[in-house]
């Protein structure tokens, strides 16, 4: 394939709580830097939306950092002009504790949440699950076979809204203590990554690809005894997040 010419744009949001974001910056920079022609402005929240939303394509990865309601219509305008959004592990998460300890996700961004397609709710403890590919005729589940996530990444339990191409899923592995939604069906299934088509352009969700280290959850604790590190080192994960970049491209 011949070099492109053309300068394309992308907006990178990396920020929020409860992660390692240094490290998923620098890695996604690095995907990023593979393709020449492409350039990168990083920003940690929605605030200058209107920037944002002049680049070409837009890659998002956060924790409780979400779009004030009156910046969403930007963002579906963004979407029906024919652009693309690749949107990664807690993107779609809103939390914080009630009054018995329990995490949950309180009310007042439906819109952004009904955008994207889903709303994290809760995830079991961590530990290996199983991901089944329903859909390989996708540039991005392309002849990749089912797989099992190690390395200390969460399976999230959400509500999902509309209509999505779910490409690869995972079922229930138990109850999510520590959450209020605790209790979910043995034997449902929840998306791992999905598309989502919104006229001309479409949103790309990944939930995998959680990373925390010992400095990473204040301030509820200064040091966090057990590192995890997520998909990051599965080979699997480096395909997805490869095509993935491609699909931006892909119209």
């Amino acid at each position: 394939m011949a070099e492109s010419k053309k300068k394309l744009s992308v907006s990178l949001i990396v920020g929020g709580d409860y992660h390692d974001l240094d490290y998923v910056r620098h890695r996604l920079l690095g995907y990023l830097l593979e393709v020449p022609n492409l350039r990168t402005r990083c920003f940690e929240n929605f605030d200058d939306i209107e920037g944002i939303c002049n680049s070409d394509y837009l890659i998002t990865y956060t924790c409780n950092v979400v779009p004030k309601p009156e910046q969403v219509p930007h963002l579906r305008n963004f979407l029906i002009s024919g652009k693309r959004w690749l949107a990664l592990h807690g993107t779609n998460s809103w939390l914080t504790l009630n009054e018995n300890k329990e995490w949950y996700t309180p009310a007042g961004h439906e819109e952004y949440f009904k955008l994207i397609g889903s709303q994290f709710a809760a995830h079991p403890p961590i530990e290996p699950y199983a991901v089944s590919v329903i859909d390989d005729d996708h540039i991005v589940s392309e002849g990749c076979d089912d797989f099992e996530v190690v390395g200390g990444d969460e399976l999230y339990y959400m509500h999902m809204f509309d209509d999505v191409r779910v490409l690869m899923e995972a079922t229930t592995q138990g109850e999510a203590r520590g959450f209020a939604e605790r209790t979910w069906n043995s034997g449902m299934t929840h998306p791992v990554l999905y598309e989502k088509a919104i006229e001309n352009g479409a949103i790309l969700y990944c939930t995998l690809g959680h990373r925390r280290g010992h400095w990473d959850m204040e301030p509820l604790t200064n040091y966090y005894k057990k590192e995890e590190l997520g998909s990051w080192e599965l080979p699997i994960f480096d395909r997805i997040l490869r095509n993935s970049i491609k699909w931006l491209q892909e119209k």
